[in-house]
């Protein structure tokens, strides 16, 4: 059943779509790259004499977005005859060459209705033996194919990439229920074997693994400074390399995604998860008026020139947002200054640094609370929602290691700090946890990981209540 995956379209040229296209390009595929068709002229075009009807206007999204992508930095392309694989159309014009592509990628908006109705659109021209798949974010992938043929849901899956997608290691591969597992099978070696991707399996809920972690985290963070006064600066110096993480932090982080995108993102999530005990966090009335208010004036981080940082147009001087809403103005971030932090920078080992900074000899240090307060809630959700998003802990690791460049996910580093000392020092925090946690530890087993020497061999499985081989290289 499986197909062999020689040539591929993308279907959205924005940002991601353009940018996995090239990804493809890369590894030698003849992609296809479609966008709609603009409703519009520019002034330029007008000026040009041009017509809606001419192909360059009825292509200019999917050009504009090829052009992006052959100028991002740090490259997408690696090479100008990767660039020369490409070829560029849209939907209306171009929509029958589908029929030539092992693998049909969607990349369009993050919205269902206009999702299911290209997936509809897509199912009129494909081959029947080629792979349909979408790079959606967070929606539903059995919803996105509802409606289609028992054929096309075989072959449909999510492989959401993480941006930049020639740089960034994760690939979540999202199976439905009507998923053909050798297409599932197939679609995974190629990113692995191919695309030299990680493979994260992921179950079909809401925002997958990878934005269902980060939503919640960003979330917690910024709630927890707006709650206790901590600043963007000192926040931000506590949430990067001193925990194994970019120098992006948080607000950073932030900034470079999009602040609408994350708001849209979340909220989205808010609305998918009513179950969740832990949704409040997503609804804190103070996170969302900070939000609300950055949404209004457009200060949507780096692609307007302002969000939670801006650099000084006189001095150059990178400034950041005092964080209370009624009072939004840049100042000098400073230099934060934490004796806890200060005494832990030069210990090189993640474990030993992050366990030494959490010890009682910082109980008081306010850069301490901070970290003891956002890796109890990391962990603790971590454990809470992991059976239900993934198959496994180590996807967990793996996908904030491979989708956010975490030198260690939330279970290895809870690992390195003790299990139980850790569930005190969560619950301390008046923050439950996951009841298969406790009862692992009631059965005598410890340690999230089971070890051979230096080598990781087994992952514990809340399932079978013991530790699972994992596959080694």
């Amino acid at each position: 059943m499986s197909q062999e995956i020689k040539s591929a379209a993308v279907i959205g040229a924005g940002t991601m779509g353009a940018a996995i296209a090239a990804l493809l390009a890369n590894v030698g595929l003849s992609v296809l790259l479609l966008d709609v068709v603009p409703q519009q002229l520019t002034p330029e075009e007008e000026s040009n004499g041009l017509t809606l009807s001419d192909p360059a206007v009825r292509n200019r999204l999917a050009q504009a977005g090829f052009e992006r992508a052959c100028r991002a930095k740090p490259a997408a392309f690696v090479d100008h005859a990767a660039e020369q694989r490409i070829t560029i159309g849209n939907v209306e014009d171009d929509l029958a060459q589908l029929a030539e592509a092992d693998w049909i990628i969607e990349a369009i908006i993050e919205q269902l209705p206009p999702k299911q109705a290209l997936m509809a659109q897509i199912e009129t021209v494909r081959r029947p033996d080629s792979y349909v798949t979408s790079n959606s974010s967070g929606l539903p992938m059995a919803a996105i194919a509802e409606g289609r043929s028992p054929n096309f849901k075989q072959h449909f899956l999510g492989t959401h990439f993480f941006n930049p997608p020639r740089y960034l290691k994760l690939l979540e591969v999202i199976p439905t229920a009507e998923t053909d597992a050798d297409v599932t099978q197939t679609l995974a070696q190629f990113g692995e074997t191919t695309l030299q991707k990680g493979i994260v399996y992921c179950r079909d809920t809401p925002n997958f693994i990878g934005n269902r972690l980060y939503s919640f985290n960003y979330s917690f963070v910024v709630g927890h400074a707006l709650e206790h006064g901590y600043t963007i600066a000192e926040v931000d110096a506590v949430t990067g390399p001193l925990l194994g993480r970019p120098k992006t932090a948080t607000f950073r982080l932030l900034d470079l995604i999009g602040i609408d995108i994350v708001t849209h993102m979340t909220r989205n999530l808010a609305e998918l998860i009513p179950n969740d005990p832990y949704r409040i966090i997503l609804q804190d009335t103070q996170l969302n008026r900070l939000f609300n208010e950055l949404m209004q004036r457009r200060w949507l981080g780096n692609k307007s020139g302002q969000g939670f940082y801006k650099k000084d147009p006189d001095t150059g001087e990178r400034l950041c947002l005092n964080l209370q809403p009624e009072s939004l103005a840049y100042r000098s971030p400073g230099e934060p200054i934490f004796a806890a932090v200060e005494a832990v920078q030069t210990i090189d080992d993640l474990g030993e640094r992050v366990s030494t900074l959490l010890s009682d000899s910082w109980r008081h240090d306010r850069g301490a609370q901070l970290v003891r307060a956002l890796l109890s809630f990391e962990f603790a959700y971590a454990a809470s929602c992991a059976p239900d998003i993934a198959y496994s802990l180590k996807s967990i690791d793996d996908t904030m290691r491979w989708g956010f460049a975490h030198q260690a996910g939330p279970f290895e580093i809870w690992d390195r700090l003790g299990v139980a000392e850790t569930v005190k020092m969560i619950e301390a925090q008046d923050i439950p946890v996951a009841f298969w946690v406790h009862q692992m530890l009631a059965a005598g087993i410890d340690h999230f990981y089971q070890k051979d020497g230096d080598q990781i061999v087994a992952c514990y499985d809340w399932d079978t209540k013991d530790y699972r081989p994992l596959k080694l290289a």
